[in-house]
């Protein structure tokens, strides 16, 4: 779950492990090319990351009411029974407050897609994320909240142990700057490197 929220947090440690990668020979295509009046409607629906060992990342774009022109963003994280992500899901996390994504201009940028390789100019929609002060959750039939080594945990089984997560009470309100790019069907989230002053890879989802 906390890879999926890295955009907020703005941890490059995090972002760069288990990333889906390849850069593929499609056209890049801008948010802008969508036909609609919003420069960001390009992202709207529902994409999901590359299966990581029982989890999998959802993450569901949607244009505020507001009329602003932000965007609204709910990330989730699917923990599966098994380790390549068959079967039933076992475990739903997610937040308790949407993230909202400030427009900040577009800006071409060097990106490494994957940890081995070769950086990738990409054509980035930046924004803004913030989000108010919010905790995490976690959900599901088989879910245990227990006491584990002095910290509260959300534990589910899965099929070579379990799967735990946990409960680090509410969490302060952060603004990070972050940002996306659309190539084809790739779909790819990059977060600023606050040490490094360098937009990183996020994750790479696919339109589900």
């Amino acid at each position: 779950m906390k890879k999926l929220l890295a955009v907020l947090v703005g941890s490059a440690a995090a972002l760069l492990t288990g990333c889906g990668g390849g850069g593929g020979g499609s056209a890049q295509q801008l948010a802008g090319d969508s036909g609609s009046t919003s420069p960001l409607a390009a992202y709207l629906g529902t994409w999901q990351s590359a299966c990581d060992d029982h989890d999998r990342q959802v993450l569901v774009i949607a244009l505020k009411s507001d009329g602003s022109g932000s965007l609204e963003l709910t990330p989730t994280g699917e923990t599966y029974f098994k380790a390549d992500c068959t079967g039933p899901v076992v475990a739903t996390d997610g937040m308790s407050a949407k993230i909202t994504g400030k427009p900040d201009g577009t800006a071409d940028m060097p990106i490494k897609l994957a940890e081995n390789a070769a950086a990738t100019n990409l054509r980035v929609d930046k924004f803004t994320s913030s989000v108010p002060a919010y905790t995490f959750q976690r959900s599901g039939a088989t879910v245990q909240y227990v006491l584990r080594d002095g910290k509260q945990q959300w534990c589910v089984n899965v099929d070579n142990g379990e799967s735990c997560m946990w409960d680090e009470g509410m969490l302060p309100a952060p603004s990070v700057p972050g940002g996306l790019s659309l190539h084809g069907n790739d779909l790819y989230s990059v977060v600023l490197d606050p040490k490094k002053g360098v937009y990183v890879l996020d994750v790479h989802y696919v339109k589900k």
